[in-house]
Order: C-alpha cells, then structure tokens, then sequence
C-alpha cells in the first residue's frame, strides 16, 4: 500500500506538470503562428504577408491579428492591410469536416482593387484555391459557416487602369449575420 503523503506528492507533480504544459502551449504558440504565417506565406498564397503580433488561443479558438498587409503579388505594394483582425472558430465543428468561424472582425480595413482590362489583382489568389481537378467527385465535400462578419471603418480604393476611374469609399461600418454552407 502506498502511503497518502507520497501519493500527495506525485498528483501535485502531475497537476504542476499539466500546468505548466498549457502555460507554455499558451505563451509559445502565438509567437510560434506569427513566424509560420511570414514564412510560409509565398508557399501558400502567392503573396508575401507582414503581422506585428499574432495571439492565438488553441483551447477557445480565438485568434487575433495586429496590423496584418497583405502585399501584390511579386510587389511591395499593399493589397490589403487591416488594423486588427480578430476571429473565433468553432473547434467542436472540426471534427465534422466543418470549418465554421463564429465570428470575424475587421478593424480599419484598407483595400485596393485595381482593374487592367478583364484582369484584376487578385486573379492568381482565385486561380491558386480554385479546384484544378473537377473529377475528384467523389470526395465527402468540406462545409464551411462564416457567421457574425462586422467591418469598423474600412477604406475600399477601386482603380480601373483604362479609362481611367478612381473611386473609393471611406467609413464603411458593415454588420452580417453571416452565411452558413447548407442555407440559401
């Protein structure tokens, strides 16, 4: 039989060790995004991405990030560029080959959609997560729910390069409910 003070100590060792696990898992993981997002941004996207700080939160799914640009592809002019971008996602839905965002906030969102002819810059991002394969069927297809969308004083600049037409619009303030994969 093992004596109470020894079996004491081990469960305090043990409840320690689990704390000091998720501490780090907490402390660690946000610097460790913030460098995964800036080095593998060209490898996914096309286009390099710059934060100042990303905070992510892996039990709760929480995820917030500073002073994000997104920059034109092969260019160091900004695309889109957000004060703060702040998100919750469902984790539970996961597991169900739902990706669902609770919900998506944007503070000062600055874009610039410029138009030469029929090509626009953001073409390479639809050719790049466009389906190349349309005979892949068969595959159980991937839900997604994007719901509670707001925009807090956005700047949008629309520059089509022909004509010539510069337009923009400034305050843009935009609340949604959203849309979810299975409604009209």
């Amino acid at each position: 039989m093992v004596p109470i003070h020894k079996l004491k100590k081990v469960l305090i060792i043990f409840i320690s060790t689990i704390v000091i696990i998720v501490v780090a898992i907490i402390l660690f993981i946000s610097p460790i995004a913030k460098y995964l997002i800036e080095k593998y941004d060209e490898k996914y996207t096309g286009r390099q991405i710059t934060l100042d700080r990303a905070y992510v939160n892996p039990f709760t799914g929480y995820i917030h990030l500073s002073n994000l640009k997104i920059y034109e592809l092969k260019s160091d002019s900004v695309f889109f560029s957000v004060k703060g971008v702040s998100a919750s996602i469902s984790l539970f839905k996961l597991f169900s080959k739902t990706y669902e965002i609770s919900n998506i906030t944007l503070d000062q969102p600055h874009g610039t959609i410029i138009q030469n002819k029929k090509d626009l810059n953001f073409n390479d991002l639809i050719e790049r997560f466009s389906s190349k394969d349309s005979s892949n069927i068969s595959k159980a297809p991937i839900h997604f729910n994007i719901l509670n969308i707001k925009i807090n004083d956005g700047e949008f600049y629309y520059r089509e390069l022909i004509t010539p037409i510069n337009y923009f619009i400034k305050n843009v303030n935009i609340e949604s409910s959203g849309k979810c994969w299975d409604s009209d």
